[in-house]
């Protein structure tokens, strides 16, 4: 931008030395011909003088020489007389003294000058110049000469370019300065928008000039900063969208790519990596074929370039790590102008959904199959009891009896699943109140006694501290009555059944523990699953109906509590249950 304030300003002192030097020339040759023109009228004054002089002679052939000589002398000319026969009356012979004069005084002669014609110059050279005049003395005539020597025109010339030349100098430097003040007034203002655009070209938007005029650059810094608010706005917005979108993208549930027309992978999310295993330096820009290794995806993506609708379908991908089932909808990317983009694949996991759907599955066969059994029983010995067998007094007290035993088997089967679906229900609550841990386990305790004597097993309760929960005392009891009575019936006989309770400062711990039969590790995430058994046959035959463990999930999830197990096969089981003091009610 200096460079341009120099063009400008080098321009501008051109131009005005130009004017200057043509004003000064200008300037000079008035005041030359001003001067000129004044010492020539002086001197046809002065010729006037000595011409009015002559003619006050009585014959033009006899003049007073001495008072020729006084003019000369005084006017500092030189005076001539020449007769018509051209011979030379009077000449001064002072002053003046010119080389050509004789080849001037010819030339006079030459012209033949009448009294009527007025005063005639002739330049002899440069500093020298006769005026000559035709004048009648008495009853005579002839020419009157004068000669002026000019000798101080150089002088005065140079005074006149001296003056001249300091004056417009002096003009020059102050318009220089001027100009140098004014040009930087003007183009500081285009400077700084300069710059400003400048480093919104490079995407510096904050960027700023000054707007301290009112004229046509205070309207172009003014202009420059709202493009520079606005693009600040457009690009801050911009970001803010890319931003969401971005984040949107990354932490949505279900995995995305993107691919271009020519089939390559332009945009993935962290999901996608995950459910495929791969990283993003690995897939950006590559080819789909030669990146996603699973037949069913291509095939996906595939049709979809091939029929450019929109597809839906569920693939199943096994790997050594995990299983996933997952709902690929694929769908063209169609821009301005029916302009083909390419394609975007959406990966929904419904693994869970299917896992949940297996085990509605699962428990509605369990739950057909567990009613069947005593259903099929009752059924059978009933009607062996109408056929004649009532008759027999032993054999329909037996029957009797195990229609009773199904009955209640089918009973407890009813009851559980009513609990089972009560406390799963969203608006369950529970009878909050204070509760005396310790107490409570001990009316436990005394209610399980019975069925532990009768396998010759002792229930242990290690701690006599009241500590309190906020709970309710009922559905916290049926906890600890299903754990023990899992215990018991998972052990052998003569066996020992732990409970020991732990006080921390926000929450307490009960550990349920056994010396029964226990469990390998690959059973311990399924056993809380409705009607899951470690031995089924046993199980059946123990009169469980398998919904115990996920009825005592519940209850403690409601409780706001955890639950966790370990197990060794044929050294026991322990159960941990943490509780929290206080109870946190749901909104």
């Amino acid at each position: 931008m200096s460079s341009f304030r120099t063009r400008l300003l080098f321009a501008l002192i051109s131009l005005i030395i130009l004017v200057l030097v043509g004003l000064g020339v200008l300037l000079g040759e008035l005041f030359k011909s001003y001067y000129l023109n004044a010492l020539h009228s002086r001197m046809e004054k002065e010729v006037e003088i000595v011409v009015n002089e002559v003619e006050l002679q009585p014959f033009f052939t006899t003049v007073a020489t001495s008072r020729f000589d006084e003019l000369s002398d005084v006017l500092d000319i030189r005076i001539m007389m020449i007769s018509d026969s051209s011979n030379v009356i009077y000449d001064s012979q002072n002053n003046i003294d010119v080389n050509n004069h004789d080849l001037t005084i010819q030339s006079i002669g030459e012209d033949e000058l009448t009294p009527e014609d007025p005063i005639t110059q002739y330049q002899a050279n440069e500093n020298t110049t006769y005026y000559a005049k035709s004048v009648a003395a008495g009853e005579t005539a002839g020419l009157v000469i004068v000669a002026a020597s000019f000798d101080e025109l150089e002088s005065v010339y140079r005074q006149i370019w001296t003056i001249l030349g300091i004056t417009l100098g002096a003009a020059l430097l102050i318009i220089i300065l001027l100009g140098s003040r004014i040009t930087n007034q003007y183009t500081k203002p285009i400077e700084s928008a300069t710059k400003v655009a400048i480093e919104l070209a490079k995407g510096n938007y904050r960027a700023r000039t000054y707007e301290d005029r009112v004229d046509e650059t205070g309207m172009l810094s003014n202009s420059i900063n709202v493009l520079a608010r606005n693009l600040q706005e457009m690009v801050t917005l911009q970001a803010i969208q890319q931003d969401r979108l971005q984040t949107l993208i990354e932490n949505m549930g279900s995995g995305l790519i993107m691919i271009d027309r020519q089939g390559h992978i332009v945009l993935v999310n962290r999901t996608f990596l995950e459910f495929f295993r791969l990283q993003t330096d690995e897939v950006i820009n590559k080819r789909y074929v030669d990146i996603i290794s699973d037949k069913q995806v291509r095939e996906v993506a595939e049709e979809v370039f091939m029929t450019e609708q929109r597809i839906r379908k569920q693939i199943h991908i096994s790997s050594v790590l995990s299983k996933l089932h997952l709902e690929v909808y694929g769908a063209p990317i169609i821009g301005d102008g029916s302009v083909w983009q390419g394609i975007v694949l959406v990966f929904h996991d419904i693994t869970e959904l299917k896992k949940l759907e297996q085990m509605r599955k699962d428990f509605v066969a369990n739950v057909s199959h567990e009613v069947k059994t005593p259903i099929t029983s009752i059924k059978g010995f009933t009607e062996t009891l109408l056929d004649g067998a009532m008759n027999d007094q032993e054999a329909l007290e037996s029957f009797l009896t195990i229609i009773l035993k199904e009955s209640d088997r089918l009973q407890d089967l009813i009851q559980d699943l009513l609990d089972l679906s009560k406390v799963e229900q969203q608006g369950f609550n529970l009878a909050v109140a204070d509760v005396n841990i310790t107490k409570l386990l001990q009316e436990v305790t005394a209610i399980m006694k019975q069925k532990a004597d009768q396998k010759s097993m002792k229930i242990v309760l290690d701690g006599d501290q009241d500590l309190f929960i906020e709970g309710d005392q009922d559905r916290l009891k049926q906890i600890f009555i299903n754990l023990i009575s899992n215990a018991l019936t998972y052990s052998q006989p003569r066996g020992e059944i732990r409970l020991t309770v732990t006080d921390e400062k926000e929450r307490i711990l009960i550990n349920v523990e056994d010396d029964g039969i226990g469990m390998e590790q690959n059973e311990i995430p399924r056993i809380f699953e409705r009607f899951y058994r470690v031995d089924k046959a046993r199980s059946r035959n123990s009169g469980g109906t398998g919904l115990g463990l996920a009825i005592v999930k519940h209850i403690v999830e409601v409780h706001h509590g955890d639950i966790s197990v370990k197990s060794e096969p044929n050294k026991g089981t322990a159960f941990l249950i943490t509780l929290p003091k206080k109870h946190r009610f749901s909104d």
